[in-house]
């Protein structure tokens, strides 16, 4: 049977965009095992944090602790210590809450470069540049930031909405650890991109159990003033994020066709 050329190009458009909802890149995000946690006078409390990697939530790929450049937990009295990862099994690492109230978790991964390129017919794909490389296919620099909301007893949360610098950047608004009415509550977030709103960009929102893998049980997107409302209608634990896909600028132009940036933020709602 023949077919004309104006379905074999939509079969082919169809199986392409398949391929590449099966090859989406992997994101970041970080895990806890107990973010809401009674606090104990003379021990304070205790929680081990481990990065998630991949598309199946909570637990997917590994990673190396090499693998970040930066890890900070902001305490309630808003210090900032650096967290070291265990270099062995997970990139995981156990923490100290010393102080009750509200600790944040921020966290920086390395950059990529990743380059495909058609060499004599065929395709070929780099960890690197587009430099000195001809037939350019794809070219992409990337990078991931990650943020968790912890509660420890009741205290303040002063620095629920403190902006670390991350290129992109999910804020909450509203503190998760207040929500009583989990069958209807609104969670408030600020997207930022280099310190300024993100307008009109989309936030996926998923809580723990809905799927395993890259689905969201509510989208939304962010308002004129980069805000964006999510319906929390379950309690436990939730991922939230969003991503940026732009033209090389004048500073990536020469490496690469394509920036992207990832950012994600998870909490408990109890």
């Amino acid at each position: 049977m023949k077919l004309n050329k104006k379905l074999t190009t939509v079969i082919g458009t169809i199986l392409l965009c398949g391929a590449a909802a099966v090859g989406s890149t992997h994101t970041l995000w970080v895990n806890c095992t107990d973010y809401n946690l009674d606090f104990n006078e003379k021990m304070g409390a205790k929680t081990k944090i481990y990065m998630g990697w991949g598309h199946h939530f909570p637990v997917d790929s590994f990673v190396k602790a090499d693998d970040f450049t930066d890890i900070t937990l902001l305490t309630p009295s808003k210090n900032k210590e650096n967290v070291k990862l265990e270099t062995t099994g997970f990139a995981a690492k156990q923490i100290e809450l010393k102080e009750k109230g509200l600790y944040v978790v921020a966290v920086t991964r390395k950059d990529a470069y990743n380059t495909s390129y058609l060499d004599t017919g065929k395709l070929k794909t780099i960890k690197g540049a587009k430099e000195g490389l001809n037939n350019i296919v794809s070219s992409t620099y990337s990078q991931q930031f990650a943020k968790s909301l912890i509660n420890v007893g009741k205290g303040e949360a002063k620095n629920l909405s403190h902006i670390f610098g991350q290129k992109l950047e999910i804020i909450p608004l509203t503190n998760p650890y207040e929500i009583t009415n989990n069958s209807g509550a609104v969670m408030k977030f600020l997207v930022l991109f280099k310190g300024k709103p993100v307008q009109h960009k989309k936030v996926f929102a998923m809580y723990e159990g809905y799927s395993n893998y890259d689905a969201a049980s509510c989208t939304a997107s962010t308002d004129a003033k980069g805000i964006a409302e999510i319906r929390i209608d379950r309690w436990g634990t939730w991922v939230v994020k969003t991503k940026l896909e732009l033209p090389a600028t004048e500073e990536f132009a020469d490496k690469v066709n394509q920036e992207n940036y990832f950012a994600s933020l998870t909490f408990y709602v109890p």
